[in-house]
């Protein structure tokens, strides 16, 4: 970065107290001359961070962090300094020198000014044009006042799908920004661009700062496009928007999150919304993927705890089993909290003694090994010897995949694991480790296997599970992690070497191992089966959370397993035309007979 003048420095500096700033991001109290708070920077059970006035400096008298408000900034957004500058410029309404702005710089404002300029086109539309009487009905019927829909910035996008590409041109804005960011789509033959959110609520995504970087859009539930769009269309990931980095509401619940002590996750826009509505401003959502790492280190920066909030029907094991993962492997306290009768927190919130039901619900999260052995066990098989076989696997399970455990308090949290796994079942304690230690050495020989046939330069390509998957081996493999009763009709009409990816296919293959073999090809027993491979077993959760979002199953895996039939008959009749240039007449007739034979093969039912 250019170099910044010192005059500019002091300045940006003398007009930010550093109490200020930390109220900001923490709860502060007076504490004689001084201000004292819970440090962000450690496990602080009590308040160990002294913000001095008079000297305009932080000490913590735990962790040894200190440092000016430029510091402060700096340890908590996790930026360098040019970024603390700029936020704390902006904070103080002081405008930068030129010279800070670096090309980067440059192009991110472009984009960000793109956003905002659409999130200002949405939100005008939504509160002034006739057409979107709809969407104002809708958001009416989710009980979502105007003050809420102002605060969160909602708009509306008009079925029309040139409608912001009109307004872009009559205000001469750069289209390849618009591009850039996810607003516009391309068309083919050089003919233009297009609206990709069409008829759509529109949520706008903002970065911790407040900045708009992404949308969310809701179709209308009456709109013709309906039936062939999906129910919610997020951004697609651009140098601003990154789907699995992001949590919605963040920048809003922060603070809440810090004063109460925990921030809680839910799964919908609307869910986050209505709970700040009600007072209960600690909550975000997800971007409709599950929680991952990046997503808990960004919360643990702001408080302490996470609770995790499951729709009872919907949420089930696999946010448990997500749950118990990040609890293993992080550094965070992690609970989770299970709604009554099957409802989301919006309409809970919104029935009568909604807020205090939910708030009991928050208050009385278990923690995640706690959630998952309580649904192992009501399952009434741990007095048998195989049950109890199975529920030990499916909690080692995910601590055999987790990464390593580096510090001291980690390491103390699974021995409690196992000491807590074993008293429930009965088992002394050594037998549970012993097994522990059996799964984290089958992973260990798998993954040193799989060195071996790389470097053997063998023909199959190395497994590449984060390539891009071909959406309908994806379906499939959702498909069947949502509904393990499913894998038999499957294993019937799809073969695994159907599926081109080699992860996808890696998952199809056990399941279809544990069908033949008499087991239940659910996600527990799958994950024993992947300790060697922990990227495929936390991809299998999310697979598993979007599949139970389809409805009638047995007849998408019926389509699936046609297109799969139709996509094998192409590739048989190429592989047939190439052989037949180069074969006499008899063994093009039995060619022939095959190829019939396989395509008269019946599709799944």
């Amino acid at each position: 970065m250019p170099p910044v003048s010192v005059e500019l420095k002091k300045q940006v500096k003398a007009a930010n107290d550093i109490a200020d700033v930390v109220a900001a991001y923490l709860p502060i109290h007076p504490n004689g001359k001084a201000f004292k708070a819970v440090c962000p920077f450690h496990d602080d059970t009590r308040p160990s961070l002294q913000i001095d006035r008079g000297y305009q400096n932080f000490k913590c008298w735990a962790c040894g962090a200190h440092g000016d408000v430029f510091d402060f900034v700096m340890k908590f957004e996790k930026v360098p300094f040019p970024e603390a500058l700029r936020t704390l410029a902006q904070r103080a309404g002081i405008a930068l020198e030129p010279t800070v702005l670096t090309p980067e710089d440059l192009a991110r404002g472009r984009m960000l000014h793109a956003m905002k300029w659409a999130e200002e086109k949405y939100r005008a539309c939504l509160l002034d044009d006739a057409g979107a009487e709809a969407a104002r009905r809708y958001l009416g019927e989710r009980k979502l006042s105007g003050a809420t829909v102002r605060q969160f910035g909602l708009g509306f996008a008009p079925v029309a799908g040139d409608w912001l590409v009109r307004a872009a041109h009559a205000e001469q804005l750069p289209i390849d920004v618009l591009v850039e960011v996810g607003l516009f789509g391309e068309r083919d033959e050089n003919r233009g661009q297009y609206d990709r959110f069409r008829d759509r609520v529109m949520f706008p995504i903002r970065d911790v700062r407040g900045q708009t970087v992404g949308f969310g859009g809701r179709i209308l539930p009456d709109s013709p496009l309906a039936a062939r769009a999906p129910k919610y269309y997020n951004s697609s990931d651009t140098p601003l928007f990154s789907k699995s980095d992001l949590l919605f509401g963040l920048d809003l619940a922060r603070h809440a999150g810090a004063a109460a002590g925990y921030l809680a996750v839910v799964e919908g826009y609307t869910d986050v919304m209505m709970a700040h509505q009600c007072g209960v401003a600690n909550v975000v959502a997800t971007m409709g993927t599950a929680l991952n790492a990046r997503h808990v280190a960004q919360l643990r920066r702001y408080a302490p705890k996470v609770v995790l909030v499951f729709d009872a029907d919907a949420g089930g094991m696999t946010g448990v089993d997500r749950a118990l993962e990040l609890f293993v492997g992080h550094d965070v306290e992690l609970g989770v909290a299970t709604l009554p009768d099957g409802l989301d927190p919006c309409d809970l919130l919104s029935r009568p003694g909604g807020v205090d039901e939910f708030r009991s619900v928050l208050a009385n999260a278990v923690d995640a090994l706690e959630c998952k052995l309580h649904l192992l066990l009501s399952k009434g098989t741990e007095n048998s010897v195989d049950g109890k076989n199975r529920i030990v696997d499916a909690v080692l399970g995910v601590m055999a995949i987790a990464p390593p455990i580096q510090n001291q308090k980690g390491q103390v949290r699974q021995e409690l694991m196992v000491t807590r796994l074993a008293q429930r079942l009965g088992l002394r304690q050594e037998t549970v480790w012993a097994r522990l230690t059996e799964l984290r050495n089958e992973r260990r020989r798998r993954e040193a296997k799989t060195a071996t046939t790389v470097r053997r330069d063998e023909p199959a390509p190395a497994p590449k599970p984060s390539g891009p998957a071909p959406a309908l081996e994806r379906q499939l493999v959702e498909l069947l992690l949502a509904e393990p009763e499913l894998v038999s009709t499957a294993a019937a009409s799809i073969p695994s070497e159907s599926l081109t990816h080699s992860g996808l296919r890696r998952v199809v293959d056990e399941l279809y191992s544990l069908h033949g073999a008499g087991l239940a090809a659910d996600l527990d027993a799958l994950r024993v089966r992947l300790v060697d491979r922990p990227d495929l077993a936390r991809a299998a959760l999310e697979f598993q959370y979007v599949g139970r979002q389809m409805t009638d199953r047995p007849e998408w895996l019926q389509r699936i397993a046609k297109k799969f039939a139709e996509d094998r008959a192409r590739a048989d009749s190429r592989v047939l035309k190439e052989r037949l240039a180069n074969t006499d007449e008899t063994e093009a007739v039995e060619l022939l007979k095959k190829l019939q034979a396989r395509s008269a093969a019946p599709a799944a039912r």
